[in-house]
């Protein structure tokens, strides 16, 4: 992504080609047939609808200045890492124990890692150089890049990146001294072929059951040309759910990702890896462990942008895309087990891609707690909106606060928040 480009895959205009996508059981390549369509690139329904003009009476953001929704309350930013092009961040629970100010692992969007550690101050301290380097091997444009982090209940690390080739590998990396570096041996455990530099998803997660969550954007494409949102083969516009199998071995080179106990049945051509479909670009997901729902921020195409949440138990099911922008009628067939947005707001206005945060559960803004707290890239202004799955959402409240470029969030062991900015670093919301 440039630093004017949307790291969420905003939408724009394209024309791109390559519909091979990865097998689901690692072995030859699933072609993915082609739009039977004879139409020009302009004439076809996915370019018509996305250059069509938004409908009147589609949900605006309506955000409430934090003075007017929580009076007496306020949010401040405070410098936390100095470190451009910064796309992913996790805090290690390993070191959150008594007498420990905790650390973990920061990455840049061209592939490389650094330890920090945070001092007295709350702010953090990187360490001399990157402990991990995948930049030979890391494509950098449009959505590309690091874009996944997360441990796993391994205590490892795990990240998803695009290699030089354009593919979406994900990687697993064994902390050692004292969890401040990264052994030099590293296991890529899944690749996904990717049909365009835009749409990649990335974003992964475990759950409390142990399982693996990630999510891959549809490939690119203007209005999904290949129609992968509702091909239930590739991977591509999906959630997958892995189950980490560790054969016993203590090595991470003998990690394997198998389909998930629990995945839903979707035929025999079905990938067995889809937990849920029907996404365009699933940027950003997260856990909330209080709740046991997984919260998909997903980038719309030409109106609208949406926030779905799932229960772990709603597997297999369809977001919608690309019959379905958010609530809002797309293009193709309609679907009769669309499962609609549970927040979702029209772009304009200075926004354009919403960027998927996390339900506060800290202590120093207690008054948002259960509240799930967002972005947009293109405005930078840093929200929250209280949600509850099968409700119309709260009234979302506008924080008062924002970075040029928020591509991301983190959360530390104690449940406090930080917005990741491409262009500025990681910043520490505070009261």
């Amino acid at each position: 992504m440039t630093t004017g480009a949307a790291a969420a895959g905003c939408s724009g205009i394209d024309d791109s080609t390559g519909p091979v996508i990865g097998n689901p059981a690692g072995g030859t390549a699933t072609t993915v047939p082609e739009p039977t369509t004879t139409l020009p690139l302009t004439q076809t329904p996915e370019y018509v609808a996305s250059n069509t003009p938004c409908p009147a009476g589609l949900p605006e953001i309506g955000a409430l200045a934090l003075a007017e929704a929580a009076p007496g309350h306020t949010v401040t930013l405070e410098p936390f890492l100095d470190l451009p092009e910064a796309t992913v961040m996790v805090f290690d629970p390993a070191l959150s124990g008594a007498g420990s100010r905790g650390g973990g692992f920061v990455g840049d969007r061209r592939g490389r890692i650094w330890h920090f550690d945070v001092d007295a101050s709350r702010g953090a301290v990187l360490g001399e150089g990157p402990v991990a380097d995948f930049s030979s091997n890391t494509a950098a444009e449009h959505d590309q890049g690091l874009v996944g982090m997360t441990f796993g209940p391994d205590a490892r690390l795990w990240i998803n990146r695009t290699d030089r080739h354009g593919d979406s590998v994900v990687t697993v990396l064994t902390p050692r001294d004292g969890r401040s570096g990264l052994q030099g041996e590293f296991a890529d455990l899944l690749v996904v072929s990717q049909t365009n530099a835009q749409h990649n998803g990335g974003s992964l997660v475990f759950g409390p059951e142990g399982l693996l969550y990630v999510s891959f954007g549809d490939g690119g494409g203007l209005g999904d040309p290949h129609h992968h949102g509702q091909n239930l083969t590739t991977p591509l516009g999906a959630i997958l759910r892995f189950a980490v199998d560790d054969g016993g071995s203590d090595d991470a080179s003998d990690l394997r990702l198998v389909p998930a106990p629990g995945n839903p049945d979707l035929g025999t051509a079905g990938d067995p890896r889809i937990w849920a479909f029907g996404a365009r670009n699933p940027f950003q997901i997260s856990l909330d462990a209080a709740t046991g729902t997984l919260w998909i921020a997903d980038v719309g195409q030409q109106c609208m942008e949406e926030v779905t949440v799932l229960g772990l138990d709603e597997a297999g099911a369809n977001l919608g895309w690309n019959s379905y922008e958010g609530s809002r009628r797309f293009v193709g067939a309609e679907l009769d087990n669309h499962r609609e947005p549970d927040f979702e707001y029209r772009h304009g206005r200075g926004l354009c891609a919403v960027i998927g945060g996390h339900v506060y559960r800290g202590s120093e803004l207690d008054w948002l707690t259960g509240r799930y707290v967002f972005a947009d890239l293109c405005g930078g202004d840093i929200y929250s909106v209280a949600v509850q799955p099968g409700t119309a959402p709260d009234e979302v409240w506008s924080l008062g606060v924002s970075t040029p470029r928020p591509v991301g969030f983190g959360v530390d062991t104690a449940g406090e928040l930080y917005v990741i900015d491409i262009e500025t670093g990681v910043w520490r919301l505070t009261g």
